[in-house]
């Protein structure tokens, strides 16, 4: 399953989309031939003009809607009930996110870094783990994480590794490769040291 399949698959027929950082929009074509509304949006005027090009048709055009935006900016949120933040950053999802007072009802989450400081901080936000699913895509593992409102406690192994894991056989073959790349780290770094011993510890359901 590739990460687009895994968002497409967690989208329901009444959520409304918004793409934060759409690049091609590959996802928001999908949503549009589910019959889906959806707005794709991007940072530059070049980006959403070339995605308009490739994912709209008389059959999509309908169903999406293209907007020039720094993060939420120029949305109106009004509309929206569900974020997707794919292949950006920890911090730059939380700083877009910390520019709102509206709580959406779905996010989700494919962040390229820092998945501890993700959790805790979209807690702070007012969001919790609903589920996360491990996904391998040439060869790369990606986490993918879905925010509902609400808040939890987390102890520190759900803070490093996650929980209510959807793919437990792929997040097994994730962290014994991360117990291999880290191997001759351990005794350097202390925040590789705890990930490692908490791996080694876990107890997968």
């Amino acid at each position: 399953m590739t990460r687009l399949e895994a968002i497409n698959n967690r989208i329901s027929p009444n959520d409304i989309v918004l793409d934060v950082g759409c690049d091609t929009a590959l996802l928001g074509g999908l949503l549009a031939k589910r019959g889906i509304h959806n707005y794709a949006s991007d940072i530059k005027e070049n980006i959403v003009k070339n995605a308009y090009e490739k994912a709209c048709s008389e059959k999509t055009d309908k169903y999406i809607t293209f907007i020039v935006s720094d993060g939420l900016d120029n949305v109106k949120l009004e509309e929206i009930d569900t974020l997707v933040f794919a292949g950006m950053g920890t911090y730059t999802i939380l700083k877009i996110l910390d520019r709102t007072d509206k709580k959406f009802k779905k996010i989700i989450t494919i962040s390229n870094n820092n998945h501890d400081i993700l959790r805790i901080n979209m807690n702070n936000l007012g969001y919790s783990i609903k589920e996360e699913e491990i996904i391998k895509e040439n060869g790369k593992y990606y986490n993918l994480i879905e925010f509902k409102i609400g808040n939890a406690k987390y102890t520190r192994e759900e803070v490093l590794l996650g929980k209510n894991h959807q793919n437990v056989e792929l997040l097994i073959e994730k962290n014994n490769y991360l117990l291999t790349k880290y191997k001759d780290f351990y005794d350097k770094s202390e925040s590789i040291k705890e990930l490692v011993d908490v791996i080694k510890n876990y107890k997968y359901n």
